[in-house]
């Protein structure tokens, strides 16, 4: 079998030499244009006649130059080809790792898939177990989510260092996908943006962070404005960072949007949301009572303090539905793209098997080593279990 593999991925290597197929199929089609019109050309001229031998020479050096050219195509396909493979291995390594995580929290692989097989009967007997939340299977809006610091960094950097050893395919998910998570950056720097940090660090910025930037005496001899602007600009950028920081890491980042339904069932729940309100709204239209609304200015700076956080509370909450819809719709096409991605990945050596194998494990039978030994254990394990259950219920 392993034999088997490395042959496989020998032919892969030397399939590059014939891609693209563009170029080659361009330079054969003119050859064999020429050579047939110098062909037909001396299929109609007396052999032993000057102008024979002349076209007797160009159609051999025809002949000639288009085998050279061809080879010489082959060989800066191949060599291109050959070094786009090595520079772009962390891209595709980051498309593989998502596709095995994928697949590992559908639960779609054997082993687990023969867990659940014994769980199945486990319940269907009569047994009782509570399923955590960590083993219950997610759905692919949940899985995006929580891998998105895994391969953003990846995918951005082969766009923006590599872009010439992508194809137009690529590019053109990879662009999509960096434009959808440039929306989820956007929705959690405004989630950012409606806590106090923000209007601290435009209203009340740290100041004495200058003194490690600019040398004491150019900080004390500052006009105050300046030195306002100055740690204002610096607690914004501390902002911007503060957003990276949540998305490159997926415990905060799944920590701070912990109360945001990001799945499919965010997507169902907030378009239900909205045909039940624009039912409503047909039926009896709502109507504001300005009377009720308080437009007076508050009397000192806590006040005003107070009001904004409890405002920004209050359009949290109901916004929520809306930003987790937002966050899911992004994740979705996401998940959509990096589809794109592996099918483009399919004809690369050992990462297009590699995807081959983790898109065929929920296929895969259930009678295989890993699969057996975990359904044995699990099932001793369960039965144990039910043997408890029975003898309880039965004391009772």
């Amino acid at each position: 079998m392993r034999f088997k593999n490395r042959a496989y991925e020998t032919l892969q290597l030397l399939t590059f030499a014939f891609y693209p197929k563009t170029t080659l199929i361009a330079c054969a089609v003119f050859s064999v244009f020429v050579i047939t019109i110098l062909g037909a050309v001396m299929a109609v001229m007396p052999k032993e006649s000057t102008g024979y031998d002349i076209v007797f020479a160009l159609t051999t050096g025809a002949v000639g130059s288009s085998i050279v050219s061809f080879v010489v195509e082959l060989s800066s396909n191949y060599k291109h080809n050959r070094l786009a493979w090595h520079e772009l291995q962390e891209y595709y390594s980051a498309v593989i790792h998502y596709e095995g995580h994928k697949q590992i929290m559908l639960r779609q692989t054997p082993h687990q898939r023969a867990e659940i097989k014994a769980h199945e009967e486990f319940v269907a007997a009569g047994g009782i177990e509570d399923i955590l939340d960590y083993d219950k299977p997610k759905d692919i809006i949940q899985i995006t989510w929580k891998l998105l610091p895994n391969f953003i960094p990846a995918f951005s950097s082969a766009l923006r260092d590599k872009k010439e050893f992508l194809s137009n395919i690529e590019i053109d998910e990879l662009k999509y996908i960096l434009s959808e998570y440039g929306t989820i950056q956007s929705m959690i720097q405004q989630r950012i943006l409606m806590s106090p940090m923000t209007y601290d660090a435009l209203n009340h910025p740290d100041e004495d962070y200058l003194k490690s930037i600019y040398p004491s005496d150019v900080v004390k001899n500052m006009p105050d404005w300046v030195r306002k602007h100055l740690a204002s600009n610096e607690s914004q950028k501390a902002c911007e960072r503060y957003v990276e920081a949540i998305l490159s890491d997926k415990f905060l980042l799944s920590d701070f949007m912990k109360n945001y339904d990001i799945s499919q069932h965010g997507i169902d729940s907030y378009q239900s949301e909205l045909d039940r309100l624009e039912e409503a709204e047909e039926k009896e239209p709502e109507e504001i009572d300005y009377d009720e609304l308080d437009f007076s200015e508050p009397e000192d700076e806590e006040t005003f303090r107070a009001q904004r956080e409890e405002f920004d509370r209050q359009m949290e909450l109901e916004e929520r539905p809306f930003v987790s819809w937002c966050l899911s719709t992004c994740c979705q096409n996401i998940s959509q793209s990096i589809d794109n991605l592996e099918k483009s990945m399919l004809n690369k050596p050992y990462y297009g098997m590699m995807i081959k194998y983790y898109q065929t494990l929920e296929k895969e039978p259930l009678d295989g080593i890993v699969a057996s030994t975990s359904y044995e254990y699990e099932k001793k394990r369960l039965d144990k279990k039910l043997a408890k259950q029975k003898e309880s219920a039965s004391r009772e």
